[in-house]
C-alpha cells in the first residue's frame, strides 16, 4: 500500500476520536463549536501542506545534488530508516524547544496548547505555518529524492501514530505508574520514549504542569540528554492551554492564520502580537 502511513494514522485518529465521544470525555470537558472548527481546518490544512512541502523537499535535494537520485536506495532497510528518522525526530526537539521561548515561533506553535482540555483532536491543531516550519517534512521530501521512500512512509507512520496515541484523551495509564513492578521498567521506557504522561505534563499548568518542558515528539531521550526531561508518572497537570489566558480566547480564525491576519479588538482581552 502506497500511502499506508496516511491510512494508520487517519484510521487510528477516527478511532479514538469515536472512542473518546461513546466514552463520554467530550461531554465531561465541554467546548465551543469553534475550538472543534480549529482542529478540523487544522487538519485539512496539513492535508494540503504536507505534500506541497515534501515536493518542495523533493525539489530542493534535485538542485542541490542533480546526480545523486537515488543514491541511498541500496542502503540496509534498517539503516535507511534511521538515517530518515533520527535527524527528524532530533531537529523537530529543537524547534519545538525554540517555539516555546522565541515570541515569533510561539506565535506559530500557540494554537496547539491553548485548549483547556486534552482529547485527541488536539493532535494535529497548529497555525498553517507551523507546517511549513516543521524540519520533518521537508527532511522526509529530500530523503525520497535519494531513495527512501519506504522508509520515508515508515517513520511518517510511527510519528503519526504515536502522535495521536500522546494526545488522547484517556488516562488509564495512570494505573501502570501505580503498579510497584512497572514502575521501574516504565521509567526506563520513558528515558528513551515519550508517553502520554510525560506530553501531558507539557500541557499542563499549574500543579504538575511543565510548560517549560518535555519537548521531545517520539524519543524522549532528546529530553533527558538536554535537560529538559519531567517526569510525571501518574500525576495529572491541574489545568490545560496557555499561560496567557488572553492567547486562549483569541478567534478561531486568528489563531490559525496569524501573521496573515491580526487580533481584532475584542472588549476584556488585550491585544497583544507575539
Amino acid at each position: 500500500m502506497t500511502h499506508y502511513d496516511s491510512v494508520l494514522v487517519v484510521g487510528l485518529f477516527a478511532v479514538l476520536l469515536l472512542a473518546e465521544h461513546l466514552a463520554g470525555v467530550n461531554r465531561r470537558q465541554p467546548r465551543p463549536k469553534s475550538e472543534w472548527s480549529i482542529e478540523m481546518i487544522s487538519l485539512m490544512q496539513l492535508g494540503l501542506i504536507k505534500p506541497v512541502v515534501l515536493i518542495l523537499g523533493f525539489s530542493l535535494a534535485r538542485i542541490a545534488f542533480p546526480e545523486s537520485q537515488d543514491s541511498l536506495a541500496e542502503l540496509p532497510f534498517w539503516l535507511g530508516f534511521l538515517l530518515v528518522f533520527l535527524p527528524d525526530d532530533f531537529a523537530h526537539y529543537w524547534i519545538h524547544r525554540t517555539a516555546h521561548k522565541h515570541p515569533r515561533l510561539w506565535g506559530l506553535h500557540r494554537t496547539h496548547h491553548t485548549p483547556n482540555v486534552y482529547q485527541v483532536s488536539i493532535a494535529f491543531r497548529e497555525n498553517w505555518l507551523w507546517f511549513w516550519v516543521m524540519p520533518g517534512f521537508w527532511w522526509m521530501g529530500i530523503m525520497v529524492y535519494f531513495g527512501l521512500l519506504e522508509q520515508v512512509l515508515l517513520s511518517a507512520a510511527i510519528i503519526g501514530v504515536h502522535n495521536i496515541i500522546l494526545h488522547t484523551g484517556f488516562s488509564a495509564d495512570r494505573a501502570l505508574y501505580r503498579n510497584k513492578y512497572l514502575q521501574r521498567p516504565l521509567r526506563y521506557f520513558e528515558y528513551l520514549v515519550n508517553t502520554p504522561s510525560l506530553h501531558r505534563g507539557h500541557h499542563g499548568l499549574g500543579t504538575n504542569g511543565v510548560p517549560a518542558g518535555n519537548f521531545a515528539q517520539t524519543l524522549f531521550i532528546w529530553d533527558v540528554v538536554f535537560g529538559t526531561a519531567v517526569f510525571q508518572d501518574d500525576r495529572i497537570p491541574e489545568r490545560y492551554g496557555t499561560v496567557s489566558r488572553d492567547s486562549m480566547r483569541q478567534p478561531w480564525y486568528y489563531q490559525l492564520w496569524w501573521p496573515l491576519v491580526k487580533q481584532r479588538k475584542v472588549p476584556g482581552i488585550a491585544v497583544t502580537e507575539p
